[in-house]
């Protein structure tokens, strides 16, 4: 996995987060182990980068049209076989983390469903 594509997977992770709004600590952990499972290897620590897509993330949520087209760069990204498959993996474990996906992250799934499996057909 390229940089890269860590970084689009905790892009997505992010998304997740926000869909619902209520942030819980439980997510944030969750975040972290993915991280530490998945490596981090950049100039930028992951505080750092997660500073600056925290802000995106937020931004990207604002509206229905910019939550798609992040997610279809996501996608993209994602452009190994088996690492969007991977990624979903780890949204459903991730929008889980808190024992229930609620309305929120449940209509923010099938967004990314829809996109990951768009974006395998076309690339």
């Amino acid at each position: 996995m390229t940089q890269r594509q860590r970084e689009a997977v905790v892009d997505l992770l992010l998304l997740g987060m926000f869909a619902d709004a209520p942030l819980k600590a439980s997510e944030d952990q969750k975040l972290l182990s993915v991280i530490d499972e998945i490596g981090w290897h950049s100039y930028q620590a992951p505080d750092l980068y997660l500073q600056s897509a925290i802000a995106r993330a937020r931004d990207t949520l604002e509206t229905e049209g910019a939550t798609k087209h992040r997610l279809e760069r996501i996608s993209q990204e994602l452009n190994e076989p088996g690492l969007k498959q991977r990624a979903l993996e780890y949204l459903i474990q991730f929008l889980a983390v808190d024992g229930a996906v609620d309305a929120e992250e449940s209509i923010f799934l099938d967004q990314a469903k829809e996109a990951l499996k768009t974006g395998q057909m076309s690339a």
